[in-house]
C-alpha cells in the first residue's frame, strides 16, 4: 500500500500537468490576426489601429488578438491574403473588383477567387493636389506638367491609370513623371520640384493638409472622361471634398472616387470575421470619433455598401448582417 507521502507527491504531479494542460490549451485558443492597412499618415492606417482596438477590447471572451500593419496600400494587401500572410485588409472597391476579375493590375495574376467582403467604410476620393504657382485649375491643366502617379504597385497608381486610359493619354502628356511614396511627394511639391500630384484618399489626409499648407491647392475634378468612368463601374461614384475640411478650403470641391472596403478571404474562419465584424459594428459610435473620415459611418449603410463590387460577402460578416438585419 502506498503512503499518505507517496499519494500526496503523485497528486501534486499530476495538479501540475493538469494546469500545465489548461494553461497550453489557453495559449493554444488565442488567436493573433493582422490587418493590412496603408501608409501611416493615411486614413486606412487610423481605421486599422481603430477597428484592431475594438477587437482587443474584447480579447478575453474571443481570445482573438489583432494587429495592424502599415503596407503599401490595396495592391499589397490584396495579394498578401492571396497568400495567406494576412487575415484582412483595406482595399479600394475598384482594385477589389479587379483582383477578383483577374483584371487590370491583376491581370497577370490571374483572378482571386477566395477574395471576400467584409464591410464597407470611408469613401476614398481621387484628390489632385496643385503646386504653389503650377497654373493647374482642372483637369487638362495637368498637360505638359511634372506630375506625381503614385508609388509603384499602389492602389492611387492604377486608379490614375484607368482615368489615363479613359482620357486617352499618356505618360508622354506630361512633362515628367514622378512615382513617389507620400512623404517624398510631399516634400518635393513643397520645394518645386512637382507641379502635382495626386492621392486617392479619405479626407482629412495629413499629406495634403501638408501641402495646402504650403500654398498648394486642391483642383476639382470632372468631365466627360470621368462621367463615363463613374457611369460604366458601380465601384465608382461621384463625390465633393467638403468646405471647411482643410484651412483655407471654403468651397466644397467636386471630384469622383472609390470606396474603402474591409476584404478578407476563405482562408480565414467564419467565426473569426464574424468576431471582427461584430466588435467593428456594435462600436461604430466608438469609430466616428477616431478620425473625422468616419464622421458618416453608420452600420446598415456599411452593410449595403458591400454591393459596389461583385464580389461575395465572407460567411462570418453575412452572418452577422442577417443576424442583424442590415441587409
Amino acid at each position: 500500500m502506498k503512503s499518505s507521502s507517496v499519494m500526496r507527491a503523485q497528486g501534486a504531479v499530476l495538479l501540475a500537468a493538469g494546469l500545465l494542460l489548461t494553461a497550453t490549451d489557453a495559449i493554444a485558443a488565442r488567436q493573433f490576426i493582422t490587418i493590412g492597412t496603408g501608409n501611416v499618415m493615411g486614413v486606412p492606417y487610423h481605421a486599422g489601429g481603430a477597428i484592431c482596438a475594438l477587437v482587443n477590447a474584447g480579447r478575453t471572451d474571443h481570445q482573438i488578438r489583432c494587429t495592424a500593419t502599415s503596407s503599401a496600400g490595396s495592391i499589397e494587401n490584396i495579394d498578401a491574403l492571396r497568400r495567406g500572410e494576412r487575415d484582412f485588409g483595406f482595399a479600394q472597391s475598384d482594385l477589389v473588383q479587379h483582383a477578383y476579375r483577374g483584371s487590370g493590375p491583376f491581370a497577370d495574376r490571374g483572378g482571386f477567387g477566395g477574395l471576400r467582403v467584409v464591410a464597407a467604410l470611408h469613401p476614398e476620393t481621387l484628390t489632385l493636389v496643385a503646386a504653389p504657382g503650377s497654373g493647374i485649375a482642372d483637369l487638362q491643366g495637368l498637360r505638359g506638367k511634372r506630375v506625381n502617379v503614385g508609388a509603384p504597385g499602389s492602389g492611387e497608381r492604377a486608379t490614375l491609370q484607368a482615368l489615363l486610359d479613359a482620357l486617352g493619354w499618356t505618360g508622354n502628356d506630361f512633362a515628367a513623371t514622378a512615382s513617389l511614396g507620400i512623404d517624398a511627394r510631399v516634400d518635393a511639391l513643397c520645394n518645386g520640384e512637382l507641379d502635382a500630384a495626386v492621392f486617392v484618399s479619405g479626407h482629412p489626409n495629413n499629406a495634403v493638409q501638408s501641402m495646402l499648407r504650403c500654398g498648394g491647392s486642391l483642383v476639382p475634378l470632372g468631365g466627360p472622361a470621368i462621367n463615363r468612368l463613374v457611369r460604366d463601374a458601380d465601384y465608382y461614384t461621384t463625390t465633393a471634398i467638403p468646405a471647411g475640411l482643410y484651412p483655407g478650403v471654403t468651397r466644397e470641391v467636386p471630384t469622383y472616387g472609390v470606396t474603402s472596403l474591409l476584404v478578407s478571404s476563405t482562408n480565414t474562419s467564419r467565426e473569426t470575421v464574424h468576431e471582427v465584424t461584430r466588435a467593428l459594428f456594435e462600436s461604430v459610435a466608438r469609430l466616428r470619433d477616431w478620425h473625422r473620415a468616419f464622421a458618416d459611418l453608420e452600420p446598415r449603410r456599411m452593410a449595403r455598401g458591400t454591393r459596389v463590387v461583385e464580389v461575395p460577402l465572407h460567411p462570418g460578416a453575412d452572418m452577422y448582417f442577417v443576424d442583424e438585419g442590415l441587409l
